[in-house]
């Protein structure tokens, strides 16, 4: 069974075009998207609930069109605000998944979302949690806030908030799904695991990973992981787009940034356990 796997598009729906494009003339019929999925740099409140009823409703159509399975989930720059509705509109086709903190078998493979990811220093708070011995970063703004339909609920300290308010990745990831054959099972996590310079930041020498995360799969063993979060982690110096816990792969392709010509993605072959990442030309240059 082959796969496609994308992640952090950001609402660039020439992004979204071309990975349907590269799926159909590959013939696969199984696309994941890591999250991050909707516009950001905007108004968030307006835009995305835009884009949502409007692009995705119809690029969800057309893949049932393409008999192709979608499997995502919302990331933390995707307004949680909006969970209702981009569920409903998921709902609305059934080659369409929703996999956050959810279970979807295809081919008797396993697919496990989840969405949440450690604390950063950006305002919006949205899937933010936190882990043991998690030292939080300096925040870039005074008051920071979680989504509502209308706008932000502020907190105005956030380091005592953070330290005494957020759940814990371990208790998140406890309450997954249960994997029946973690050898056939593919967990999904915007967030990168630790010590594996899949969270690699480019600004600062720095690999953001989840502990827990790498604890988890570490235990659980499935036979691959993916993540995203970090476009650039790939790309510099010290970053990986594959890397090993055992007998599990954690695949993390990290993305060009918004309207970029380039994109990357992974094709994946899981019986085989083949990888392939792939960056290419969203559009000819004389377009």
């Amino acid at each position: 069974m082959k796969i496609l796997y994308v992640t952090d598009l950001h609402g660039d729906k020439d992004k979204y075009k071309k990975i349907l494009e590269v799926a159909i003339n590959k013939d696969i019929h199984v696309i994941v998207n890591g999250g991050d999925m909707l516009p950001k740099q905007c108004n968030r409140h307006e835009e995305q609930p835009l884009f949502i009823k409007g692009f995705l409703n119809d690029y969800f159509k057309e893949l049932k069109d393409h008999q192709i399975s979608y499997l995502c989930m919302l990331g933390n720059d995707d307004l949680q605000a909006l969970d209702e509705m981009f569920d409903s509109v998921c709902g609305k086709y059934d080659n369409i998944y929703n996999i956050a903190g959810k279970k979807v078998i295809i081919n008797d493979y396993e697919f496990i979302g989840m969405n949440y990811i450690l604390d950063h220093p950006f305002g919006c708070k949205d899937r933010v949690i936190t882990e043991k011995d998690y030292i939080p970063q300096q925040q870039l703004s005074p008051v920071v806030g979680i989504s509502n339909m209308y706008g932000y609920n502020k907190i105005y300290d956030w380091l005592v908030y953070s330290l005494a308010e957020l759940p814990h990745m371990s208790d998140v990831l406890n309450n997954l799904p249960t994997s029946i054959n973690p050898r056939k099972t593919v967990y999904v996590m915007h967030m990168p695991p630790a010590n594996l310079q899949l969270g690699q930041l480019l600004y600062q020498d720095l690999d953001i990973g989840s502990v827990d995360i790498y604890n988890f799969l570490k235990e659980k063993q499935p036979l691959l992981s993916l993540h995203g979060h970090i476009h650039e982690c790939p790309d510099t110096q010290k970053g990986k787009w594959m890397n090993y816990i055992d007998e599990t792969t954690c695949v993390q392709p990290g993305q060009t940034e918004l309207y970029d010509m380039l994109m990357t993605y992974v094709e994946i072959d899981l019986l085989n356990k083949e990888y392939e990442r792939n960056v290419i030309l969203i559009k000819e240059l004389d377009e």
